[in-house]
């Protein structure tokens, strides 16, 4: 019984699915009231992330792992790591990487490879953006750095170069760490600037910025060194996963003794520890998975810029949901989220997670993105208590207002035809209509 109803679903799928959709559910009654959804995604369901995984398995990844598996080198000497960290070196255009279990690490052995800081005691202050994902932070916690959570700029919600500099205590700011959030690049020229300045150094979060440009270089190639992210959700993903990557070779050394026990960093001894430092050496299978993803990598980033750019041009500018601003500093997005900002105004003051009540329910993929602030998270409320001296809080109203503001699509909805982006957008249009016009 459950095989037929299975069927049956997939012959509605393959039948009504492809039928032109009706015109009708283009206005009229929203489908949380009992209308017509723009798009059922039921019957007409987004591209799929996964599609094509059995033909890579068959063909690549899966006698790769066999290989892996049968020659009892599932770790050490990290043969497909050191391949892949080459490989990926290449591509940001810097001369080392380093690969690691967690983006977290590579941002944690980042900061302690650059200042040489062994963790035991106070390192000073990173400065850090307010709004952004909890292990920017974390990450200099754990290596016992103080955090400066400041603002972020009001168009494009990257840090902010004029907040940055007001935070700056000679003494006690060492870093400042720029997110490159969505995948829109920190402005690196105007915070590069104020490093050199104040002889501070740049560690560039940049989890979320596969294959990103700015007008200087390319991302993990702009700072003293960068810590990238493979974590499963990401547009290159290994289930989890990080690279660290620098242009100095003093920090690679570093960083390869760190994250191998603390043994040297070439040829070093097995029960020789010439530093402090922690088993963090990842294994041969993510090395090859990742190896396999990056080869079709900007072939897929090539699809979602042109669908990015598609649907920006079909929101236009007077929908409840706006596209972030580019800076025009940024020479290539990385195009993990589709950001947008929630003008209340538009749609009478509705609140924004009924909005995006209405707006699921016409079958457009959008989500609400952090629910607070770094700051606001509740263990950094304790924290900015209990342990003062490492919280250090500006004021941020941009990013204050910005979590009840933002919203994103994620990337693998970019992979679909441009049907697909017509929808999503004649759903925001559908959902502005109604609210402005104020109905129930």
């Amino acid at each position: 019984m459950q095989l037929l109803k299975s069927a049956a679903k997939l012959v509605a799928r393959n039948t009504i699915g492809r039928l032109p959709p009706s015109v009708k559910r283009l206005s009229g009654q929203l489908a949380i009231h009992g209308g017509a959804p723009v798009r059922d995604t039921r019957l007409r369901p987004y591209a799929n992330p996964h599609a094509g995984k059995w033909t890579a398995w068959h063909t690549s990844v899966g006698p790769t792992f066999r290989g892996i598996f049968l020659s009892g080198s599932e770790g050490l000497p990290q043969t497909l790591a050191r391949k892949f960290e080459r490989e990926w070196a290449a591509y940001c255009g810097c001369r080392h990487a380093l690969l690691l279990p967690h983006g977290t690490d590579a941002l944690r052995i980042g900061l302690a490879a650059m200042f040489d800081h062994d963790g035991l005691d106070y390192g000073g202050e990173v400065i850090v953006p307010n709004l952004s994902f909890i292990a920017t932070a974390t990450s200099c916690l754990d290596r016992r750095f103080g955090v400066a959570l400041v603002d972020v700029d009001a168009e494009t919600m990257m840090l902010d170069p004029k907040c940055v500099e007001a935070a700056i205590v000679p003494g006690r700011t060492r870093a400042i760490m720029p997110v490159h959030q969505f995948g829109h690049p920190a402005d690196m020229t105007a915070l590069s600037a104020i490093a050199q300045r104040h002889s501070l150094k740049i560690i560039e979060d940049a989890a979320q910025a596969h294959g990103a440009e700015w007008e200087t270089g390319n991302v993990g190639a702009l700072g003293d060194v960068a810590g990238f992210s493979f974590q499963s959700s990401k547009n290159i993903a290994s289930g989890e996963g990080g690279v660290l990557t620098t242009n100095d070779d003093a920090i690679i050394d570093r960083a390869r003794s760190i994250y191998n026990a603390g043994r040297a960093p070439e040829d070093g001894g097995r029960w020789e520890h010439p530093r402090l430092g922690w088993n963090i050496r990842p294994t041969e299978y993510q090395a090859a998975l990742l190896l396999h993803r990056l080869e079709g990598f900007d072939y897929l980033q090539t699809q979602r810029a042109n669908n990015f750019e598609r649907l920006e041009t079909l929101i236009g500018r007077d929908q409840a949901l706006q596209p972030l601003q580019r800076h025009p500093g940024v020479r290539r997005h990385g195009m993990y989220m589709f950001a947008m900002r929630y003008h209340g105004e538009r749609c009478r003051g509705e609140p924004l997670d009924k909005i995006i009540e209405a707006l699921r329910a016409e079958g457009a993929p959008v989500h609400r993105l952090y629910p607070a602030t770094i700051a606001g998270q509740p263990i950094m409320r304790e924290l900015a208590v209990r342990r003062a001296q490492y919280i250090r809080v500006l004021p941020t109203p941009i990013a204050d207002s910005a979590i009840d503001e933002l919203v994103y699509i994620a990337h693998e909805i970019f992979l679909g035809p441009d049907a697909d982006m017509r929808d999503i957008a004649a759903a925001i249009a559908k959902v502005t209509a109604h609210f402005a016009a104020g109905s129930a």
